[in-house]
């Protein structure tokens, strides 16, 4: 918005109207309360004295529709206002009956600083609800309240009766505002009043009337709470938040962070877990405690799944992906040694090679006739590196040459293979771990979730299928906790990655993990406290978790809340006594197996070379044998 005089008139205001006396009854007698007016030129000159520290580059006035602005009071008032800030943007509100875009926000028409001034007569006035929902989210912003009490008289001193109003009216207004979470807030009044809400460390109206300055309003009371009190339920939620074994101290990576920030705004904190119907964790119920306003805030983060929740969130501690944990296979499946080593495209390359390289042989063969069983026994033994056959003895230079390529290739595929074969037997194979959808399901595992958690997952149908939500099974809180802690293989969990942490850490000195992530993962989501939009701790908690990421603090709390739970028995280390065993003969199956079956094979191939031979050389016989009996025949027709 740019530094232009503009006029933005955000509802249209009512006709001119006079207020109204409001009668009271006091005793017997009937008591006229008016409207009281105030000093324009006195609300003008703190304004100025304001601006002059704070510059503002926009004023936004919420006026009451009780007020007549076509007053001479008002008119006056304004004219001295315009020409007081004549170059300054500023925005108009009566009522929530806007006339512009309801896609439009005060916070995207204004830039900082910006001085909000509420016009009011009570803290019910109707323009105050107005002020805190336009201004839902930027309630940091400077504000001041300007109250025109209705009183039966403007000195308020003669009686008691009528002072005690008027302190309770501009009382309850100061309330109202602190209720609201508007942070910054300065009350004028009638006789030129100044006053101030002091929330620290319990809620006291400080009177600036006699002496004040512009540079005293406005001041940061946060990073001093003067022992505030911040109430909070202390429940068990490892590794974040858990007690100790005196059931008053508190532990955990968010525990720690929550205690840090106290200490270094100088506030404490109360337990109020006893007041409380439930006993275990429960989020969703705290989060609506929080989200009616409850508690302030709670010690206890959560990963924002849903996003939908009536509470808003702090400056995010951590950024969290939300992934299933399932148990690790630890099987050594043996017969994957001779299978991952003769897997099925090896099997067709031998295959083909044999058929490619047997068929070179015939072609080049000059013996005649080609021998087929033969050329592939050549073959077979090239590949191998065997001594040679019949073949190589040839005077052939052809043939010569390919045996030459072919013992080449054969000595560089046997020692490729056999290097493999010997890889694979020194090393164990992977085991194929659970990792997909269809890999759970498969597995039929069961997973426990939380009732939230099974909505999250419910809601994106396009991503889980119902067979696998029909696998999930929804328990509270606690008792998944058990058996998540405890490293209970039996189930899988979907747990964020803050507390992977833990489990890896739990998990980190065995040989063989017992849990491990798949890719069935959610998320990026943030990891918060949970925090109204506008809370007092907003700014202080954002600055604390700041500084205690770029110190280290959060890595150093992670690990020393790890061995105080370990060292608590919160949490146990698997103990696990393996002595070296022996092989046995099922260890050598596969390759028994192997070893048995290629001897049948070589068998059936040497019988049925033999019948090949046989069937051949019976046929040679018979040739040969009728080619002597001809040669002798005619030899002896020739002697006769």
């Amino acid at each position: 918005m740019n530094k232009l005089a503009a006029q933005l008139i955000l509802g249209p205001a009512r006709p001119a109207q006079v207020a109204t006396p409001t009668p009271q009854t006091a005793g017997n007698a009937t008591i006229a309360r008016h409207m009281q007016s105030i000093n324009n030129d006195f609300v003008i000159d703190v304004v100025t004295r304001i601006d002059s520290v704070y510059h503002f580059h926009n004023l936004l006035f919420y006026i009451s529709e009780k007020l007549n602005l076509n007053s001479p009071a008002g008119s006056e008032f304004f004219k001295k206002f315009w020409k007081q800030f004549p170059l300054v943007p500023r925005i108009i509100v009566r009522n929530n009956r806007s006339s512009i875009n309801t896609n439009t926000t005060i916070k995207s028409l204004i830039s900082t600083p910006s001085l909000v001034m509420v016009f009011t007569t009570h803290h019910s006035d109707p323009i105050m609800e107005v002020a805190s929902e336009t201004l839902k989210g930027i309630r940091w912003l400077k504000t001041i309240f300007i109250l025109f009490p209705y009183l039966s008289s403007a000195n308020y001193h003669e009686s008691f009766e009528t002072f005690t109003q008027f302190s309770q009216i501009f009382q309850d207004v100061l309330r109202w505002s602190w209720t609201k979470q508007f942070t910054n807030t300065l009350l004028l009044t009638i006789n030129d009043n100044v006053y101030q809400l002091n929330p620290y460390p319990t809620q006291h109206f400080v009177n600036r009337t006699e002496h004040w300055m512009a540079r005293d309003f406005f001041q940061k009371l946060s990073h001093n709470m003067m022992g505030y009190v911040v109430n909070t339920p202390v429940f068990y939620d490892m590794p974040r938040v858990f007690k100790g074994a005196d059931q008053r101290t508190v532990y955990g990576t968010s525990g720690k962070l929550f205690l840090g920030f106290l200490d270094f705004v100088n506030a404490t904190m109360h337990d109020t877990s006893a007041n409380l119907t439930i006993t275990n964790f429960n989020l969703p119920y705290l989060l609506e405690l929080v989200g009616q306003g409850v508690y302030e805030t709670l010690i206890h983060t959560y990963t924002d799944l849903l996003g939908n929740y009536s509470v808003s969130f702090s400056y995010p501690i951590g950024i969290n992906d939300w992934c299933l944990m399932v148990p690790y296979r630890n099987d050594s499946v043996q017969e994957l040694y001779v299978r991952e080593a003769l897997q099925e495209n090896v099997w067709l390359l031998l295959f083909l090679t044999i058929l490619y390289v047997g068929f070179g042989l015939w072609l080049c063969s000059p013996q005649r006739p080609r021998d087929l069983s033969a050329i592939l026994l050549q073959c077979i033994l090239s590949l191998i590196n065997s001594p040679p056959t019949s073949i190589v003895r040839t005077r052939d230079r052809r043939m010569r040459y390919l045996y030459l390529v072919l013992s080449i290739m054969g000595i560089v595929a046997s020692n490729m293979y056999i290097s493999k074969m010997a890889s694979y037997f020194t090393s164990p194979p992977p085991v194929r771990q659970l990792n997909t959808l269809q890999d759970v399901i498969d597995a039929n595992l069961i997973i426990y979730v939380q009732d939230f958690e099974y909505k999250f997952l419910d809601r994106k149908r396009d991503q889980y299928s119902e067979r696998f939500l029909q696998q999930l099974v929804v328990a509270d809180a606690m008792f998944i906790q058990r058996h998540r802690d405890l490293l209970n293989a039996s189930y899988g969990y979907f747990v964020s990655s803050d507390r992977w942490d833990l489990i890896m850490m739990l998990q980190k000195h065995l040989r063989v993990p017992v849990f491990r992530l798949t890719q069935i993962c959610s998320g990026p989501f943030y990891h918060v406290f949970p925090m109204h939009m506008d809370s007092h701790l907003q700014s202080p908690l954002q600055n604390f978790i700041l500084i205690s990421q770029e110190s280290g603090l959060r890595h150093h709390w992670k690990v020393e809340s790890f061995w105080e739970a370990l060292y608590m028995r919160v949490i146990h280390f698997i103990i696990l006594h393996e002595q070296p065993q022996p092989l046995s003969m099922a260890f050598l199956s596969s390759m028994m197996r192997t070893w048995c079956m290629g001897l049948v094979l070589a068998g059936m191939a040497f019988i049925l070379e033999m019948k090949w031979h046989q069937h051949v050389m019976q046929a040679h016989g018979h040739m040969l044998w009728h080619k002597l009996r001809t040669a002798v025949k005619r030899r002896r027709s020739c002697r006769r």
